[in-house]
């Protein structure tokens, strides 16, 4: 039987209510998602109430509502949708997942790269739900620092916060103009259609530094024991969008670290030990860069 919420949406959606609504694993929002079947197809419903971060779902809907169209990499279609002072419900087509991104070919990084490089030149748009400043801006503005050193102080990186906490991230994360991004870049939200990438999960998508959607990328992957072709994609992404490659490293370092120092104690305790171990040595080695890059483009 489905969820309460479930149940809720698919009546306002004039839906059968008694369908079938299996809750889907993996989701780290609040929203409610949940797998169904809508004229004989499979479908996806997410439902997210109103205390429950409704500002993110509403960005959603206008994404598919105005710009789903016109971005250059392919999206799920709206099929239906609700949006009143209870809750916002949108029916998705749905899509195949994705394999371990430890088991992704070259040549599908490379893709991912290309087609960031296409969303990331498209003319931002304008209007309320893209001008919010996204997470990791405001957290290198203004940094957690006791809750990173709490963290991070307990692992094999102590040594070397001192290098890093106090250095000025959100200077580089700017070395490159902001453009329109996807805010939650991840293997998990890239879906397949045979062999296309289907990109989900809007609800994070504005105005940002481009190097976000690589860096948060190339971070949860190398969590989960992948190992993209960083250089390779840096090199396919600037040559497309035609920016430079030593401020694109620049930013990018910026953001990975602003993503693992700030972002991953709180989510550390989703993951394994042996993952935590591999991101602390991607912190040290990061720290460690960032000393090489930073110096020589002074």
């Amino acid at each position: 039987m489905a969820a309460e919420k479930a149940i809720r949406a698919l009546r306002a959606l004039g839906l059968d209510a008694e369908s079938h609504a299996a809750e889907l694993a993996g989701s780290m929002s609040r929203s409610g998602v949940y797998g169904v079947r809508i004229d004989g197809r499979d479908a996806v419903l997410k439902v997210t109430n109103a205390d429950e971060e409704q500002h993110t779902a509403r960005r959603e809907l206008a994404f598919y509502e105005t710009l789903a169209e016109q971005v250059p990499v392919r999206t799920p279609r709206l099929l239906r949708h609700v949006d009143n002072d209870e809750f916002t419900a949108l029916v998705l087509s749905a899509h195949t997942p994705p394999p371990p991104a430890r088991t992704w070919d070259r040549p599908t990084w490379i893709e991912v790269a290309r087609q960031l490089a296409a969303l990331h030149s498209i003319p931002p748009p304008e209007g309320d739900p893209w001008i919010h400043k996204p997470w990791l801006r405001q957290v290198v503005e203004h940094p957690p620092l006791r809750v990173a050193e709490k963290y991070w102080s307990r692992t094999d990186a102590a040594d070397h916060l001192g290098d890093i906490l106090d250095a000025p991230l959100g200077q580089a994360l700017g070395a490159l103009p902001d453009c329109f991004i996807h805010g939650d870049c991840h293997a998990d939200n890239l879906l397949r259609d045979n062999n296309e990438i289907i990109w989900i999960d809007w609800q994070s998508a504005g105005i940002g530094s481009p190097a976000m959607d690589l860096a948060f990328l190339w971070g949860r992957a190398h969590s989960d024991s992948a190992d993209p072709p960083r250089p390779e994609m840096l090199h396919e992404y600037a040559t497309r969008r035609g920016v430079d490659a030593d401020l694109l490293h620049r930013s990018l370092i910026a953001a990975e670290l602003g993503t693992l120092l700030f972002g991953w104690p709180e989510y550390a305790h989703y993951h394994p030990r042996h993952e935590r171990d591999r991101t602390t040595g991607r912190l040290i080695e990061l720290i460690k860069t960032w000393t090489t890059v930073i110096n020589r483009l002074k």
